[in-house]
């Protein structure tokens, strides 16, 4: 898993001495999301150039070739930006520190795809998403415009599209330009666009005159629990929905909020809070003009319903005429 990546990468920040093996440079921006494997040769061979002669040297052992990757993109970072590395081993929560500790951890992760994950979901996570994609388009706005924070590979892209999102109104963005790269070459075909661009400077360019795209929907799969303050990035949100009362915003975790838990006691570096209980979340949304929509699988009693999220959160935030956030235009 990928908390296995952060911590590697973690003790080698710490480490006083960095000792590199003598494989090839890497590019800046990448690192990894897997668990430690051993490669097979067929999947090893759909490797870049750079991560392929780690895996080799490491004798296809995917938690050796993660820890030289790390150190490699690291040693970069030491040598072209040495007031950032220092700032990474005394001041992690600084916010630039905590975008690089998410995107060296994401690029490793894409770096070695092809041999830790299939590219086909596994039947209960391709429920999970297709349940996803139809809390984002539920048939209320013909060809929504939607923006994926923290896109990843873009695994949810084609479930979105099957839901009725054309790729041409998608755009994927993510920290890791690794991951990036691998959602280009896998769904960059369909139409669907993805940038390696933070959420904030997505939202700061849409702020500035003339306006900025909207979206009909905002959809955080995965990705909420790496923003320290919840309630700040959710009115960030808010401000690039599309007027209209189907605009919505979108929290997902495929893994629920006690997974998220753990990642946050974990690695409280990275992961910055957890996912929001219905009463934290509903009073975030109160102030922003939304309202808190539950999936009805859930059921109705909010005990039901807590545990559900525990397993798999997904709740929707839409404008609420109570607040006088009806059409977007006052909130």
């Amino acid at each position: 898993c990928w908390l296995s990546v952060l911590r590697m990468l973690l003790a080698v920040i710490l480490t006083p001495c960095l000792v590199l093996n003598g494989a090839p440079p890497l590019r800046r921006g990448a690192l990894l999301r897997a668990p430690v494997a051993m490669a097979s040769a067929p999947a090893s061979e759909a490797l870049d150039s750079d991560a392929a002669a780690l895996l080799k040297e490491a004798g296809g052992d995917v938690g050796r070739a993660q820890t030289s990757y790390i150190g490699y993109t690291l040693a970069y970072i030491e040598e072209e930006q040495p007031e950032l590395y220092e700032a990474l081993k005394t001041d992690p929560l600084r916010p630039e520190c905590h975008e690089v500790l998410v995107e060296v951890t994401w690029d490793a992760i894409a770096a070695f795809l092809p041999v830790t994950h299939s590219p086909t979901p596994t039947p209960a996570a391709a429920k999970k998403l297709t349940a996803i994609a139809r809390a984002v388009c539920d048939g209320s706005v013909e060809a929504p415009a939607v923006l994926d924070v923290g896109c990843g590979n873009g695994l949810l892209q084609p479930f979105l599209t099957a839901c009725g999102a054309p790729p041409a109104a998608y755009l994927g963005i993510d920290l890791s330009s690794r991951m990036v790269q691998v959602a280009e070459a896998t769904h960059g075909e369909s139409g669907a666009t993805f940038e390696a661009v933070s959420f904030d400077a997505v939202a700061a360019e849409a702020g500035e005159p003339p306006a900025g795209r909207r979206f009909d929907a905002i959809v955080f799969n995965g990705s909420l629990q790496f923003f320290a303050d919840q309630t700040a990035a959710l009115a960030k949100a808010a401000g690039l929905l599309a007027p209209g009362p189907s605009s919505r915003i979108v929290l997902s975790h495929l893994s629920g909020a006690a997974f998220v838990r753990k990642e946050a006691e974990e690695n409280p570096n990275t992961v910055r809070s957890v996912m929001p209980e219905l009463t934290q979340l509903e009073a975030s949304a109160a102030g922003l003009g939304l309202q808190v929509v539950i999936p009805s699988f859930y059921g109705t009693e909010i005990e039901s319903i807590s545990e559900g999220l525990e397993d798999f959160y997904l709740v929707m935030l839409r404008w609420d005429a109570a607040h006088g956030g009806s059409d977007g235009m006052e909130a």
